[in-house]
């Protein structure tokens, strides 16, 4: 089983230094993103498109098997575990014209790569996927698709953008007919990334034996509960109707990212659960901007909407300065520790 994480980082840095820790806290295997600020840092695989709008971030080398000799602009792809994937991102700057030619040279790269999934953000409307109307620019998108034959795996309605002015699904997942069965749990989660759009995580069921970075266990340490955390993720959890089978995993989905976000697992090497960066204060303030950003979202067309959204304007602000002073003090406390032992280990 390979997990995956989608996210649209929209340029923010904060957004990029709480993927990592993501990465580590949820064990993923691939970060398919897209507008984003900069590549991570090794151990990750980075595979980015010529104008450095998306890339797939694989963790080692072991799974990245194939990748395009020339990079492209606006879409890249890789072969991971024997599975093409693309990452795909339209800037809404593009006209109808430049979207057409993009459409035409993702289907004319995807031609013949299967099983094949492609991760977007074409900035696109439609009712198929939760939106209140539908607009060209998804016609388009979905005419070009029907070529390849994939299966759109969004289900319910729940929104992958949240802005100032309202909020959309534009955030998608299509995969071939035969690999959307092996795929598990895909949900929109209520991780919080600081960017204006939400995550999209999920699993797939994959032949052979488990990679060495697959979950091993299930099994949380109670002792390390952050109930805080724990309350905020499930208060914004949210299970749209559909048949019990789909409620009930998504209902899953929210409970498991919970936990993972909010507790350890028995076994686990603590060491590998955090950034070099991380403290409890900046998990504190993370937790803080998820339940700041809930309240914003409920507030929103009542008399408390301008007072709600300037705390969580607040929370964020107080967010990334934590971020940043948590390195600045990290990279000085090197600098200090090779000044003192210029001999020392490299």
């Amino acid at each position: 089983m390979i997990r995956i994480i989608q996210l649209n980082l929209n340029h923010c840095k904060a957004a990029r230094s709480l993927l990592s820790q993501a990465i580590r806290e949820q064990r993923m295997n691939v970060a398919i993103v897209c507008d984003k600020y900069k590549n991570l840092d090794p151990p990750y695989t980075r595979l980015a498109d010529a104008n450095s709008q998306t890339a797939i971030w694989v963790q080692g080398d072991s799974l990245a098997q194939e990748h395009p000799a020339r990079a492209r602009p606006f879409f890249t792809w890789a072969r991971i575990s024997g599975i093409y994937f693309f990452s795909v991102y339209a800037p809404p700057r593009l006209a109808d014209e430049e979207l057409s030619a993009l459409l035409t040279n993702i289907t004319e790269e995807a031609r013949g790569k299967r099983p094949l999934m492609i991760a977007d953000d074409f900035q696109a409307w439609s009712m198929e996927w939760g939106c209140r109307a539908t607009r060209q620019r998804a016609t388009t998108l979905l005419d070009a698709l029907a070529l390849l034959e994939d299966v759109l795996l969004n289900t319910g309605n729940t929104p992958t953008f949240t802005g100032a002015l309202g909020y959309s699904v534009v955030d998608l997942t299509f995969a071939s007919d035969t690999l959307a069965s092996q795929v598990t749990s895909w949900a929109v989660s209520e991780l919080y990334t600081h960017s204006d759009h939400q995550a999209i995580v999920f699993e797939i069921e994959i032949a052979g034996p488990p990679g060495p970075t697959t979950r091993q266990s299930c099994k949380w340490n109670a002792r390390s509960l952050y109930a805080e955390c724990l309350t905020a993720m499930m208060a914004g959890a949210a299970v749209p109707t559909g048949s019990a089978e789909e409620m009930a995993a998504r209902l899953m989905a929210a409970i498991t990212s919970a936990r993972d976000a909010s507790m350890t697992k028995v076994g686990e090497r603590r060491r590998r659960d955090a950034v070099y960066w991380w403290t409890s204060e900046i998990a504190n303030l993370r937790c803080s901007c998820l339940r700041a950003r809930r309240l914003a979202q409920r507030a929103r067309g009542r008399p408390n909407e301008g007072a709600s959204q300037a705390s969580y304007t607040s929370a964020r602000r107080l967010l990334r300065a934590a971020i940043k002073m948590s390195k600045h003090l990290c990279s000085n406390k090197l600098c200090d520790e090779v000044n003192e032992d210029i001999w020392g280990k490299p």
